[in-house]
């Protein structure tokens, strides 16, 4: 991604990405017992947090909601704060192996590559709309 498409009206995507990045690097901290955070699963649970939450239900919605890549990011973003909290939860009742399965290789993985290629596909699209 290249600096012209980092930022669209105001909204950092590359930032959101590696935000979004760094959920795998806190979850598998918390999975190994070395986090220093207390995650509650009931707020990371919540896809309106974030700061490309807010974006999503605030500017974002209201500038780029009918462009047809929108929807999926929504859907993708708030899938993948479901799984989050599904760690949590799995860690939080003693369920270690099945929070690291979900983390590495079940829905959370599958959610987390999801939302960065759907963020970086409309950030291309915006971008180059633009021009």
């Amino acid at each position: 991604m290249n600096k012209k498409s980092e930022e669209i009206d105001g909204f950092n995507f590359l930032n959101a990405i590696e935000a979004h990045v760094s959920w795998k690097i806190r979850l598998g901290d918390y999975i190994n017992g070395t986090s220093e955070e207390v995650l509650d699963a009931d707020i990371v649970c919540r896809d309106d947090q974030c700061p490309l939450g807010k974006w999503i239900y605030g500017q974002g919605g209201e500038l780029f909601g009918d462009h047809p890549k929108f929807p999926t990011v929504r859907d993708t973003h708030m899938e993948f704060h479901r799984c989050a909290g599904d760690v949590i939860r799995l860690v939080d009742s003693g369920k270690i192996d099945a929070a690291r399965d979900m983390l590495n290789k079940g829905d959370y993985a599958k959610y987390s590559h999801r939302i960065k290629s759907e963020l970086a596909r409309l950030s291309l699209e915006l971008d180059l709309s633009k021009t």
